[in-house]
């Protein structure tokens, strides 16, 4: 019986970076100015960078006011961001319609997190929560492991599994694969990575505690396919001392992602929501016709 399961696993990567570097940022470190009034971290071409915006900024970006360097990060995508929008408004940008759908869309998506941040928020897990949670997900604590995966990416044009599969099922390595992909001129790479087993969603989870070496976990998405390979593995129960606190933050997470998802949910259920494009249209309304709401 072959052992390779198949799972697919969506990961939305999201990563702020700009290559332009401030030059005209006049350095100034903290200052405290009359009562009442913001600290200011920083001046560009006048324009007072307070610590409420830094802060701001570092929750945007999701650092943690304790992280190293956690403020120079953020107080240079402020400065780069604000020398761009200048840029952009000097070549009169934000007065063209392109300009303006990004400007709103920026706008909204702003209040929207801040609305979803405030209302979502769940309450604090209780000590018998917490120690539910730890009894009911060994495989973030006391059967925890890591892996150690061999990954070959290829473009799932590529990927025919009927075809593929008895070259990397139950096999050590890629060795028989890779020379059939050289052989079909397919292009493909390979990579090393070590995760631990709470590093997965739930369902990749228990599938991961049932595997040994040799078995394969296959990720597909519309244009690249990956076939991860357990190469080692290790247990590594989560220390007893840190369970809770773990525990704790997972339960809050999850909380924050449920009570979000019922709150849009309620707010689609009390809107009115006509489509008139059937590909843009959610799968449940894709048959409707524009004229039946909803």
């Amino acid at each position: 019986m072959r052992r390779m399961r198949k799972s697919l696993l969506r990961a939305a990567l999201v990563i702020a970076s700009c290559a332009i570097a401030p030059q005209q940022a006049v350095a100034a470190g903290p200052k405290k100015v009359e009562s009442g009034k913001t600290q200011i971290v920083a001046k560009l071409d006048g324009r007072e960078i307070t610590v409420s915006e830094l802060r701001t900024e570092m929750a945007r970006l999701g650092l943690s006011p304790n992280q190293p360097g956690a403020e120079r990060i953020a107080l240079e995508n402020v400065i780069n961001r604000a020398l761009l929008a200048t840029a952009a408004r000097h070549a009169n940008m934000h007065k063209k319609p392109e300009g303006l759908r990004r400007m709103r869309a920026a706008q909204e998506q702003a209040l929207a997190d801040l609305y979803l941040s405030t209302a979502s928020q769940p309450p604090e897990p209780t000590m018998t929560e917490i120690e539910d949670f730890i009894l009911d997900n060994p495989t973030f604590f006391s059967k925890r492991r890591v892996y150690t995966f061999n990954v070959l990416s290829l473009p799932t044009a590529a990927f025919v599994g009927e075809d593929l599969t008895p070259l990397f099922d139950d096999t050590p390595d890629f060795a028989d694969l890779k020379s059939h992909l050289d052989r079909s001129r397919a292009s493909y790479a390979q990579s090393s990575v070590m995760q631990p087993s709470n590093a997965f969603p739930e369902a990749i989870r228990l599938q991961l505690s049932e595997y040994g070496v040799n078995d394969n976990i296959v990720i597909k998405s519309e244009d690249e396919t990956q076939i991860m390979k357990i190469v080692a593995l290790k247990k590594a129960p989560l220390p007893a001392d840190a369970a809770p606190a773990f525990a704790r933050r997972a339960l809050l997470e999850n909380g924050a992602n449920e009570r979000a998802n019922r709150l849009v949910e309620g707010l689609k259920a009390k809107a009115k929501i006509s489509y008139f494009r059937k590909a843009a249209a959610p799968l449940a309304a894709a048959g409707v016709s524009p004229a039946d709401g909803k």
